[in-house]
């Protein structure tokens, strides 16, 4: 009898560590999916806890999709209007990380460094002056 309960007891600690180890990696996860969320979208009066962590990551991370959805329409529209010669060149400067000759597929180079997400998001701070129709493109050569 001592036996059947010594089992059940070492059956049921390693259960136990188990669950825990679960348990542990989801908060851990929750963790850092918090730690990921711009400041802006923390609600600073109140206690962040796992369902609101995991809903905002939801909400950012779509907000990021329809950034990117965004970015990536207006780079065909971009690259639609140029030889396609022209693009191959400053999409290979953008891997290679090298500035091309010309200053339409330079800036089309940086655009593309843009897109990657190899450019710092710019600071809320600056002030945005008003553009052309043409999206600032005026004087690139396009």
């Amino acid at each position: 009898a001592l036996q059947v309960y010594e089992k059940r007891r070492r059956r049921r600690e390693s259960h136990n560590a188990v669950e825990r180890r679960r348990r542990d990696n989801i908060n851990d996860r929750i963790q850092e999916l918090f730690t990921l969320l711009p400041e802006t979208m923390i609600d600073q009066n109140a206690k962040p806890n796992k369902g609101m962590i995991l809903k905002k990551s939801v909400e950012y991370i779509r907000q990021l999709q329809h950034m990117l959805q965004n970015q990536n329409s207006r780079l065909h529209e971009l690259e639609s209007g140029i030889p396609s010669s022209m693009a191959a060149a400053a999409a290979a400067a953008a891997a290679a990380g090298q500035p091309h000759q010309s200053q339409a597929s330079g800036g089309l180079a940086a655009m593309l460094a843009g897109a990657a997400g190899i450019n710092a998001p710019r600071s809320q701070h600056h002030h945005h002056h008003q553009q052309g129709g043409d999206g600032g493109m005026t004087g690139n050569g396009l």
